[in-house]
């Protein structure tokens, strides 16, 4: 069969296809705007939409008392080098660097009725890409205090980091490290520690006030009580007692 002939049993080329728009997001949309009961609600929407698309949002510059919240990318902002190292002068070299200046940011308004409203500033990230992993943002990776008590008490009873970790992993935080649970190990255990710390301060004050007798007052070696007699007038008016004391005039 000549190919060439038989043109008409294959379907014509389109004439034109459409064009191609990229994304203007670079597969990091903003979460969508809108008015939430409080602002808990609020960030936990944002940190749920931004969780689904490889980032993460955290507060800053808030002002309660004005109503006015301001939310931004968790890698927005500039490390300060306090210390102006230099890569020749630092210590640890080739170090990578989770900020990187990302100008994606929002506001959260609070209306007269309590409630509070998301707009968006800048709907743009820049600077970075949509990361593989939740676990890649320490805001994401976040235990509430239910899962920080009940980590307390896993360690408590005896189970291994591995242990907690898978625990964590499937009742609380999927995001969560093993590193995560190191730092909570030890955070549980300086808090442990500080708490025994001061009940022990306040047995032993208990203890010394119980023994401490209570205090007395002498007389005879307290100089603000000791009494001297008046020798009798020329008239022979009787003596009286007085203070001995430098305090008073009596």
């Amino acid at each position: 069969m000549d190919y060439l002939q038989e043109d008409h049993l294959y379907p014509p080329p389109p004439s034109s296809l459409p064009a191609y728009q990229p994304d203007p997001y670079d597969g990091m949309p903003p979460p969508p705007e809108g008015e939430f009961p409080d602002l808990p609600a609020l960030m936990k929407a944002c940190q749920e939409h931004a969780k689904q698309h490889g980032y993460a949002c955290v507060t800053s510059s808030n002002n309660y008392k004005r109503g006015i919240a301001y939310v931004r990318c968790d890698r927005g902002g500039e490390y300060v080098n306090h210390w102006n190292l230099t890569e020749e002068t630092r210590v640890r070299k080739n170090r990578t660097r989770r900020l990187v200046g990302c100008t994606w940011k929002a506001r959260a308004k609070r209306t007269a009725g309590g409630t509070w409203v998301l707009t968006m500033m800048n709907s743009k990230h820049s600077g970075h890409s949509a990361s593989d992993s939740p676990a890649a943002h320490p805001s994401q990776r976040q235990l509430s205090a239910e899962a920080v008590e009940e980590a307390r008490q896993a360690f408590k009873a005896g189970m291994s980091p591995k242990e907690v970790l898978e625990l964590m992993r499937t009742r609380y935080n999927e995001a969560i490290t093993a590193q995560d649970v190191y730092n909570l190990k030890a955070k549980i255990a300086r808090a442990d520690q500080k708490a025994a710390a001061g009940v022990a301060a306040a047995a032993a004050a208990a203890a010394v006030a119980v023994e401490a007798p209570p205090p007395t007052t002498d007389p005879t070696t307290d100089p603000m009580l000791q009494m001297q007699m008046v020798a009798p007038g020329p008239n022979g008016e009787t003596g009286a007692e007085t203070c001995a004391c430098q305090c008073c005039n009596h």
